[in-house]
């Protein structure tokens, strides 16, 4: 055709960083306590706080990643904020109930208040709870959306993918490709189809979209393109305004504990903590949406459902909850699982809970981003291993897609952990790297800085906390260096005087070389180095659910009143994925695929329950 376009394999979204601020943060330790989670007293640190903590050093041998016979050493379950994967068992029908609604929808993320505004715009009188004390969860943080078609915005510059006319079914099938066929085609289906719609809806809903500077992803108007905190901020207010206009009831600090299930196996309602006091009963006439995440956070229900994460992770960045809780009140009523063994991650999670420290980090903690530049890198056995460089250039969709391959890099040596290494003058490098989209440094001159939680609005604190806690380790000599990271005697040192003859030469003949101008030797102490693996973002892993998103029972049949959208459900990208290719989590990225998911849970639950 005359206008056909067509875009290679990664011509693709930026996925972006999250944060969470204090308020939120020890919203999300206080959901955990009142949903039942239990913290062992002698747990070290707060998961929710902000920098490092005074902590007893064990040595670096005893908290490898894996121990000197090979076998994998699992993670310290006390810098977890919850490690529980039982289901959680439904409640009887009350004598009588303390509110009553059409549709209740528990989670007011970005999937939730898309849920509850859907439902309410339909006609229902929807209620729609929350464990923290704001709107926006962990979508709010995001910093673009992605879409490979669709959507107005892209059908105005003719972009579509995998070329031009959008066709959902051609998207399927060149993602089921990309899925190796381990996912339910429907679903992909609905998602490509609906995708575009979803964003375009909530447009009409209030919120300003523009497209990027790859047109395969979308950001609020007015957000700010020098960094990513934040950015999806200004969308999740409009959607929780516009909820509140056409009546949703929100409900916040008032946490789910379990679904209500009638004598004939229907769910008729949800049980909550109200302000984390009193147990209270809420009636949902016609259908329950959960919609409250994934387990990110969750110890035990990583090992049991997704071990290439619980392997190859070294840290969490969604601080807000992902405790799992939603998940195991699915699992408690019968509800099947579906993408076994899939998650989304990107590159440089430093590994804090191996040296007594949090899982859950804020993703501009400053470590984090310094753990991201091209560094030398190398397994447990000394190798070298590939960096994947974020300047855009003249693709900037390589550059996005390299957040997410360099995550599986990481996660799979050896002992499922890396090994960064640079000597003093790490700082002065950093400018030369120019690394781009959300491994840009902070730094206070930044757009919109007062977005960023003031302890993190200089990298220098966070990097400082890791010294302090010993994660990142700072010594006097490479052999200090070598021994105190767990490696055998010369493997460090003789990887660090290969790497200085690399850089003597001016030019790197790696298989995947470094530009020469990366090339700076380690010469001069204090050393540094740290252990890194990936940086969990999304479990995709979940409950199982059909395309009208109803959630499916371990018989086949569909849960009656029961619905899911993602990350509580699972399956958007298959089984067995390191990173959930194609889009770095999904066939919509992270924040889009909860964002379509909300609305596509509000739309089935009227139009089936309701309408029907």
């Amino acid at each position: 055709m005359e206008n056909e376009r067509t875009y290679s394999r990664r011509d693709f979204l930026e996925r972006a960083a999250l944060f969470v601020g204090g308020t939120a943060a020890a919203g999300a330790a206080a959901t955990g306590a009142a949903a039942g989670v239990a913290y062992a007293d002698e747990r070290i640190g707060n998961w929710a706080a902000d920098g490092s903590h005074e902590v007893e050093l064990p040595a670096s041998e005893a908290t490898n990643a894996s121990a000197f016979d090979g076998t994998y050493r699992d993670h310290n379950p006390e810098a977890f904020p919850a490690n529980d994967a039982s289901p959680i068992p439904p409640r009887a029908v009350p004598e009588a109930w303390d509110y009553e609604c059409d549709i209740c929808v528990v989670g007011a993320g970005g999937g939730g208040l898309n849920a509850a505004a859907r439902s309410a715009e339909l006609g229902a009188h929807t209620i729609c709870v929350e464990a923290l004390g704001l709107h926006g969860g962990n979508a709010q943080e995001a910093g673009m959306c992605g879409i490979l078609g669709g959507m107005s915005m892209q059908e105005d510059k003719k972009f579509a993918f995998p070329s031009y006319p959008f066709s959902a079914q051609a998207l399927t099938d060149w993602a089921m490709d990309e899925y190796h066929y381990a996912a339910d085609p429907k679903l992909i289906y609905k998602i490509a189809e609906q995708g575009g719609k979803s964003l375009d809806w909530m447009a009409e809903c209030g919120v300003q979209w523009r497209l990027g500077e790859v047109p395969v992803y979308v950001a609020p108007k007015n957000s700010t393109l020098d960094h990513h905190v934040l950015k999806m901020k200004d969308a999740t207010d409009a959607m929780f305004a516009y909820g509140q206009r056409k009546g949703v009831e929100y409900f916040f600090q008032s946490p789910a504990e379990a679904l209500v299930q009638d004598e004939d196996g229907r769910i008729v309602g949800v049980v909550i903590c109200e302000k984390f006091g009193s147990e209270k009963y809420i009636h949902a006439k016609n259908a329950v949406i959960l919609t409250a995440g994934g387990f990110c956070n969750n110890k035990a229900l990583l090992d049991k459902y997704i071990p290439t994460a619980a392997m190859g992770c070294a840290s969490s960045y969604l601080t807000a909850g992902e405790t799992g809780e939603c998940f195991r009140m699915g699992l408690g009523v019968g509800a099947d699982v579906s993408g076994f063994n899939s998650s989304a991650s990107f590159d440089g999670g430093v590994d804090w809970q191996a040296e007594g420290g949090q899982w859950a980090r804020f993703l501009y903690d400053g470590m984090t981003q310094l753990s991201r530049q091209p560094w030398l890198t190398i397994d447990r056995c000394g190798n070298r291993l590939r960096y994947m460089d974020s300047r855009v250039g003249e693709d900037g969709a390589n550059a996005i897609y390299a957040l997410g391959d360099l995550a599986t890099i990481q996660m799979t040596p050896p002992g499922h952990r890396s090994y960064i290494i640079f000597d003093s003058h790490y700082e002065d490098h950093l400018a030369g790297y120019a690394q781009e989209h959300c491994r840009k440094l902070i730094t206070p001159d930044l757009e919109q800085i007062d977005k960023v939680p003031a302890h993190y609005r200089d990298w220098h604190h966070g990097v400082q906390d890791a010294i302090d806690a010993d994660v990142l380790k700072k010594r006097d000599s490479l052999e200090e260096l070598e021994a105190d990271l767990g490696f055998a005697p010369g493997v460090l040192v003789g990887a660090v005087e290969k790497w200085n003859e690399t850089c003597a030469k001016g030019h790197d003949d790696f298989m995947y070389p470094m530009p020469d101008e990366w090339l700076h030797t380690i010469a001069d102490p204090p050393f540094y180095g740290c252990r890194i693996g990936g940086n969990l973002y999304g479990t995709k892993a979940g409950l199982l659910i059909n395309d009208q998103m109803q959630v499916m029972g371990t018989n086949g049949l569909p849960i009656a009143g029961l619905y899911a959208g993602w990350h509580t459900a699972g399956g958007a990208c298959g089984e067995n994925s390191y990173i959930g290719d194609p889009i770095l989590g999904s066939l919509m990225g992270d924040v889009g695929l909860a964002f379509c998911g909300g609305y596509l849970c509000g739309t089935s639950a009227v139009q089936n329950e309701m309408e029907a």
